[in-house]
């Protein structure tokens, strides 16, 4: 959990996001934008009893349109007591309410060969449907421009879902080209209707079709004792470091935007990248 909560509050697109309005799930402070994914097949919140429009102006609609209070999050998601939204930036690894997370202590850094492809992953702890993408920058800058100037490629077509037993299983994986580069679509639906399985209320069916594999103990917003969810599983790709990135320590960057709520979650970690053999 304390690695976990950092993200971004108040998050709409083609808007810095604004601590101000941490609760204020429709109005965009930057004014109504048209959102870039309108495919239904892209969206993740559109079943059961959502309000029209509702999402149209959360981060996932125009993925990576919405700047960030940090490029690695802020401890509990706000400078502000966030506990209504599950932040407890007290409770993280920081232990600091609003901490960011590119201030962070760096930590041991795994070797990665440039040009190789590497295994990422991350796992929903309350699930807001929306979509996510890789980044890299120097460990100087992990700034979100910085981020945004180097996405990393997904490779191939398939992402796997893996359970704490060690099962994985792979599925097909939904790419979406977006303006600002390669993201995928969470493929774990949350339940029908606005709240999307909070409290166990209206899971009597998912989003979206869950793929394979995901049957209803891995589908849905959280697991709870009253869920038929038991376990959310990882979700696993592959991405492909440019060949020429140079040697040296690097800063990669998971930014998840949501599409039930106004928030963009973020996580960061350190890396050496290494010259290939």
């Amino acid at each position: 959990f304390g690695a976990c909560m950092f993200f971004s509050q108040g998050c709409w697109i083609g808007c810095p996001c604004n601590e101000e309005n941490n609760f204020t799930l429709q109005e965009n402070p930057c004014g109504y934008q048209e959102p870039e994914l309108t495919a239904r097949a892209d969206l993740t919140f559109q079943r059961g009893a959502i309000p029209q429009n509702l999402t149209n102006n959360h981060p996932w609609r125009s993925p990576g349109t919405a700047i960030p209070l940090d490029a690695c999050g802020l401890a509990g998601g706000s400078t502000k007591n966030n506990d209504p939204a599950g932040g407890f930036g007290n409770e993280t690894i920081a232990g600091v309410q609003g901490f960011p997370g590119s201030k962070l202590n760096a930590t041991i850094a795994p070797i990665w060969v440039a040009g190789q492809a590497v295994e990422v992953s991350w796992a929903i702890a309350a699930n807001h449907g929306g979509g996510y993408q890789y980044r890299i920058c120097p460990e100087a800058t992990p700034t979100e421009d910085c981020f945004q100037k180097n996405v990393l490629d997904f490779v191939g077509d398939a992402s796997w879902l893996q359970w704490l037993n060690g099962t994985r299983v792979e599925i097909p994986a939904r790419r979406v080209a977006a303006g600002t580069g390669a993201w995928t679509k969470n493929p774990i639906p949350a339940c029908s209707g606005v709240g999307g399985g909070y409290e166990n209320q209206g899971c009597d069916e998912p989003q979206f079709a869950p793929p394979p594999g995901c049957d209803e103990t891995c589908w849905g917003y959280q697991p709870c004792d009253a869920c038929a969810t038991t376990e959310i599983p990882a979700i696993i790709d592959l991405v492909r470091l440019p060949s020429t990135l140079p040697p040296g320590k690097y800063v990669v960057g998971w930014r998840w935007d949501a599409e039930q709520t106004a928030q963009v979650w973020s996580g960061c970690g350190d890396v050496e990248v290494v010259a290939a053999p």
